[in-house]
């Protein structure tokens, strides 16, 4: 590939990445309403994370299980030497809002909007790096 010249992703990280993009959508939809639950947010701050983090893995050929667990998909990222943008713990927090948000009745703790907000850019930038650059 000659020099300066984006290198292609593949389908499956196209595919993530457009899914993730609807998540990132509905995170901007949901903060335009003060009524929306914050942990609505964090719910689909969490789906796009992953969905994102996953299209890293394949565009280096790394084959996970099945999982949405953020922690494991990062120490997936550190296994191959792919620094992680954000702190692993900060990423981690939104890890309940993958699975126990929505099928248990308990209140989460919520993260501040504008900490999920800065992940979710920090990990878009970090992203468009790692798959296209």
């Amino acid at each position: 590939m000659p020099p300066n010249e984006p290198k292609p992703a593949t389908p499956e990280a196209q595919a993530l990445l457009r899914t993730a993009k609807r998540d990132w959508k509905t995170v901007e939809v949901l903060l335009r309403d003060p009524d929306s639950p914050v942990t609505s947010v964090c719910f689909h701050a969490q789906q796009y994370l992953e969905k994102v983090i996953k299209a890293v893995l394949v565009s280096n050929g790394v084959i996970f299980r099945p999982t949405h667990d953020l922690g494991e998909l990062a120490d997936l990222l550190d296994q191959q030497g792919i620094a992680l943008p954000m702190p692993k713990d900060q990423l981690t927090r939104l890890n309940p809002f993958a699975v126990t948000f929505r099928y248990q009745d308990i209140e989460l703790v919520s993260m501040d909007t504008d900490e999920v907000l800065e992940i979710i850019e920090i990990a878009r930038v970090w992203a468009r790096e790692q798959i296209y650059e």
